[in-house]
């Protein structure tokens, strides 16, 4: 505990710094991480003579029961992808150019399942030098114990780790948390706070050593969260390439009392679609949790495949939901920046230079850490006034006034 404390306090002060400006830390754990990675599989291997007898190993199960285990497997997996498929903006919005997508859509399976195979084949042949499968980097490096130079190279394998996971809750589970706190409590709540929140409710609210305890619990916790996350990223999906086809007010995004306010705040067919695909996953979730419980076998199915299961249903609900009752307000037929200074906006390329953005819009600089305090300054949408009763208009992509 008193090496996680110290882990927990040395990372802190750089979850309050801008990740645009820890550009260099980032780049030493690109190069650290896999680096410590594959020679950890290649010593290993070496010591084992060969990768295990994992790939080889007989069937022990088979028909429906290989099924469900596969989907589940499938779904730790995805788990995983679930954050990403929420909070990528987050990172997104530093990119370049939008064409930033197109180098992540192929870039991120790749390594994904590198690090897959990297952590499969590893831990098998961990069963072969020292008689039990090391899922965990750490349990391995804690043998190294033993000599000058295993000390050594644990000093160095777990600086690359401690770097990796540094980076990972800066990125990962800080700045998003950080956004989406200032988000619902603007008035108390900015990047630096949140990322405080953040450290103290995932770093001991939620007790992540036995999370990490096992392989079980961890691939249990990675199943269960995408239980609510799949139904946000399909709600998502569906409402920006299905129901609105891509066309979205940005400046009402940041207006309480614009035309994404819906009905009090909420929108109600939203809200059906997360609740039908969160809610059959429920009693498979508190299964997964504390298996004592008695749930039906059609209960613990469906938990298998709960983020398919989730994704997919809320992207139906929703966009049934949608078409059949849509909410008129909030579809525009263009794209609306909020450049009402610029009169012929639609002839403008489609990437503006960033300098000019930032000396055009109402936004400020799109990429600064900082311009969350800037929300308020934002104009108005359709159907919004400003304090003097006055209607504000904005430009669309066409160059329209709106």
């Amino acid at each position: 505990m008193a090496s996680y404390f110290l882990f927990w306090i040395i990372q802190l002060p750089l979850l309050l710094i801008p990740p645009t400006r820890l550009r260099y830390l980032f780049m030493v754990k690109i190069v650290a991480a896999p680096i410590t990675a594959v020679a950890t599989l290649g010593w290993i291997v070496h010591k084992a003579g060969g990768g295990g007898a994992i790939f080889s190993l007989p069937e022990t199960v088979h028909g429906s029961t290989k099924a469900y285990l596969w989907l589940s497997s499938m779904s730790a997996v995805t788990g995983s992808w679930a954050t990403l498929a929420c909070n990528i903006p987050d990172f997104s919005r530093y990119a370049r150019s939008s064409r930033g997508q197109y180098v992540q859509l192929p870039f991120l399976p790749a390594i994904f399942t590198a690090c897959g195979v990297l952590g499969i084949v590893t831990t098998s042949a961990s069963k072969v030098v020292y008689g039990e499968f090391l899922w965990n980097p750490l349990d391995i490096i804690e043998h190294w114990l033993g000599s000058p130079g295993g000390r050594a190279a644990a000093f160095f394998a777990a600086l690359a780790w401690y770097i990796a996971q540094v980076g990972t809750n800066i990125t990962a589970n800080s700045i998003s948390a950080a956004n989406d706190l200032t988000v619902m409590f603007p008035r108390y709540v900015n990047i630096k706070r949140g990322c405080i929140i953040a450290a103290i409710i995932g770093g001991w609210v939620i007790v992540p050593w036995k999370i990490l305890s096992s392989a079980e619990t961890f691939l249990a916790f990675m199943g269960g969260y995408a239980v609510f996350l799949a139904p946000m990223a399909g709600i998502i999906a569906s409402d920006y390439w299905i129901v609105k086809k891509k066309n979205v007010d940005v400046p009402a995004l940041y207006n309480p009392r614009g035309r994404y306010r819906y009905y009090g705040g909420i929108n109600w067919r939203a809200a059906i679609a997360f609740l039908l695909a969160a809610g059959p996953n429920l009693p498979g979730l508190a299964y997964s949790i504390n298996s004592d419980s008695s749930i039906s076998e059609g209960a613990k199915n469906l938990y298998t495949f709960d983020w398919l299961y989730g994704f997919v249903c809320s992207i139906f609900v929703y966009t049934v939901l949608s078409l059949v009752f849509p909410d008129k307000e909030s579809l525009v037929p263009d794209t609306i920046f909020g450049l009402d200074e610029v009169e012929d906006f639609g002839a403008m390329s489609s990437e503006i230079d960033e300098k000019e953005y930032a000396r055009r819009g109402s936004t400020g600089n799109p990429k600064g850490f900082g311009n969350i305090n800037g929300l308020d300054t934002l104009g108005a949408t359709r159907g919004s006034v400003d304090s003097t009763g006055k209607r504000l208009s904005v430009t669309s992509r066409r160059g329209s006034r709106v």
